[in-house]
C-alpha cells in the first residue's frame, strides 16, 4: 500500500484537526475536508463558491497588520513553487469572530505542471491569545524606574492594553456611593468617542446600572459580553453599539488604592474574551493593584525621607546661623547641574537632597568653632574636617538611600587626591559628590562668612575653572557656568530658629 492509499484508507484528511483546502492555479477552491466546515464556521458549498479574488477572510498578521495580496500563503507558494510553512494568519469567520491559524501551503505538481496549492489550517487561537496576553503583561509591567502615582499607573494600564493588546478601547471607572451609583471615568485609551459617562452606573435601580459595568461592580466578578449587538445587557446602548465597530466587551472589577473600580475592555470582534483571555486580564488587574500599593508605600517613604532631610538640614543650620540656607542653596544648584548634565531624573532629585544635608556632620562641632569670626587654628581645622565622616555616619545609620551618605563623606574630596577625609582621587569619587563639590564651592564663595566677606560669583567661577580636571570634574565645571549664566537664581536664605543641642 502506498502512502497515498494509506492516507485515503485511514480517513486521515477527514479525521484530523487540521482544515485542508485545495485551490487551483486560479485560486478557486476545488475541495475541502469536513474539518474545514467546522473550523471556518460555514458549509462546504459556501467554501467551494468563495470568490477567488478574495482568497481568505480579511487576513491579518499576528500584529494585526493586513496581509498584502502577494504575501498570502497561496500566492507565495504559487510564485516560488516551494512549500510555505507556519505562517500565522488571523481570519474572520462568517460570524465576525477573529480566529488565528498556523498555515502551511504545499504546491501540487503533476508531470512538472503545478495544478494548485494544498492549504493546511491548524487552529492557533489559544496560542496567539496567550502570546498577546504575555505582550500586554510585559507592557503593563514595564513601568518607569521611578514609582508612579495611581493616576499615572492607570493611564499606563489603559494605554498598554490598547497599544500592546488587540483591544480597541480601555477605560477605568471609579464607583461612587449614592443613589445614582455614579461611575467616574478617570482614565481611558483607544476609541474613547464610544464612552458616555452619563450612561454608566452601578445602581441596580437605574437602567444604565443593569449593563456589564454595573453587574461587575455590584457582583465583584468579571462580566463578558460576547456580542454587544445581540446581548440583552446592552439594551440601553443598542443604538450606540450599532453606530460603532465594537462587538464584544469585558468588565473586570478591581480595587486600586482600596477604591472600588472597574476596568472595561472592548474588541472589534465577537467572542474575543474567552476564559483564557479573561483569566490573563484578571492577573493584569491584580498586578496593577500591587503596583499602585507599592507606589503609595514608596510615596509615603519619600515623604518621610523629605521630612527627615528637612529636619536634619534645619538642625545643622540652627547650629550655624551664619550659613543659614547654605545647604538648601547647594542642593538647588546641584540639582540644576545634574539636570544640565542630563542625568536621570531620580538621580537629579537624590543629588539635590544630598546637597540639602551634605554638611549635617557639623552638628558635632562646637558652636564656638562654627561661628568663629577669625581664621581657624590647625587643630580647629582638623576638627572641622571631621564633619564629612560624621555626616556620613549619621546619614548611613539613618538608612538614607545612595548617594546621600556618600556625598556627605566625599564632597570635599578632590580629583588630584588633595581633598579630605580620605584623599580619594579621580574615579574613586562618585559623580554625585563631584557635582555637589562644585556647587558647594560656588555657593560658599558667593556668600558672606564670619571669617571673610563675599568673594563673588565671577571669582568663584574663575576658581573652579582653574581647577577643572585637577580639583573638580571638568564636565561639571563646564555646565556650572552655563547654568549660572542662563537664569539660575539661588533660593532666598531662610532664618533658622536657633536651638540648644
Amino acid at each position: 500500500m502506498t502512502l497515498q492509499e494509506a492516507l485515503a484508507a485511514s480517513q486521515f484528511l477527514e479525521s484530523t484537526a487540521t482544515a485542508f483546502m485545495f485551490r487551483d492555479v486560479q485560486g478557486h477552491v476545488v475541495d475541502v475536508n469536513d474539518r474545514a466546515e467546522r473550523v471556518f464556521a460555514c458549509t462546504r458549498e459556501d467554501l467551494l463558491s468563495d470568490d477567488p479574488t478574495r482568497l481568505t477572510w480579511d487576513p491579518v498578521h499576528a500584529d494585526g497588520t493586513p496581509y498584502g495580496r502577494d504575501e498570502l500563503p497561496f500566492s507565495v507558494a504559487m510564485a516560488t513553487g516551494d512549500p510555505v510553512y507556519a505562517l500565522i494568519q488571523g481570519l474572520l469567520t462568517p460570524t465576525g469572530e477573529r480566529r488565528w491559524f498556523t498555515v502551511n501551503a504545499y504546491p501540487v505538481w503533476r508531470a512538472d505542471q503545478c495544478e494548485g496549492v494544498l492549504l493546511a489550517y491548524l487552529d492557533a487561537s489559544e496560542r496567539i491569545r496567550r502570546s498577546q496576553l504575555v505582550d500586554v503583561m510585559l507592557a503593563v509591567t514595564q513601568l518607569p524606574a521611578r514609582p508612579m502615582g495611581e493616576a499615572e499607573t492607570l493611564a499606563h494600564l489603559c494605554q498598554a492594553l490598547v497599544e500592546a493588546g488587540p483591544f480597541a478601547l480601555a477605560w477605568v471607572g471609579i464607583a461612587h456611593n449614592g443613589p445614582e451609583g455614579r461611575v467616574e471615568i478617570i482614565e481611558a485609551a483607544g476609541q474613547t468617542s464610544y464612552i458616555r459617562p452619563d450612561q454608566i452606573s452601578w445602581s441596580a435601580s437605574r437602567p444604565f446600572g443593569l449593563g456589564p459595568a454595573g453587574i461587575a461592580l455590584r457582583g465583584g466578578h468579571p462580566v463578558v459580553v460576547n456580542d454587544m449587538l445581540t446581548s440583552p445587557m446592552m439594551g440601553p446602548w443598542r443604538e450606540l453599539v450599532a453606530a460603532s465597530d465594537l462587538r464584544s466587551a469585558v468588565v473586570l472589577p478591581f480595587f486600586p488604592g482600596g477604591r472600588r473600580a472597574a476596568l472595561a475592555l472592548y474588541d472589534r470582534h465577537p467572542n474575543a474574551f474567552d476564559e483564557l483571555t479573561v483569566t490573563g486580564l484578571e492577573r493584569i488587574v491584580r498586578e496593577t493593584e500591587r503596583v499602585i500599593a507599592h507606589g503609595e508605600s514608596v510615596q509615603r517613604l519619600a515623604t518621610a525621607l523629605e521630612g527627615t532631610l528637612t529636619a536634619l538640614s534645619q538642625v545643622t543650620e540652627a547650629r550655624d546661623p551664619y550659613t543659614a540656607g547654605h545647604q538648601v542653596r547647594v542642593g538647588a544648584l546641584a540639582s540644576a547641574l545634574g539636570a544640565r548634565l542630563e542625568l536621570d531624573d531620580d538621580l537629579v532629585r537624590l543629588i539635590g537632597q544630598a546637597g540639602d544635608v551634605h554638611d549635617v556632620g557639623k552638628i558635632a562641632l562646637a558652636s564656638e568653632i562654627l561661628i568663629k569670626p577669625g581664621r581657624l587654628s590647625d587643630l580647629e581645622m582638623r576638627m572641622v574636617r571631621r564633619h564629612a565622616a560624621v555626616g556620613y555616619e549619621i546619614l548611613a545609620q539613618a538608612s538614607l538611600p545612595w548617594p546621600i551618605p556618600e556625598v556627605a563623606l566625599q564632597h570635599h574630596e578632590r580629583l588630584d587626591g588633595s581633598g579630605y577625609p580620605a584623599g580619594l582621587a579621580g574615579p574613586e569619587i562618585g559623580l554625585p559628590a563631584r557635582v555637589v563639590a562644585v556647587a558647594d564651592v560656588i555657593e560658599a564663595m558667593s556668600s558672606h562668612r564670619p571669617y571673610r566677606p563675599v568673594i563673588g560669583l565671577e571669582p568663584a567661577l574663575d576658581f573652579i575653572q582653574a581647577g577643572a580636571g585637577t580639583l573638580f570634574d571638568a564636565e561639571v565645571v563646564a555646565v556650572a557656568r552655563e547654568v549660572l549664566t542662563s537664569g539660575f537664581h539661588f533660593p532666598e536664605a531662610t532664618t533658622s530658629t536657633i536651638v540648644s543641642i
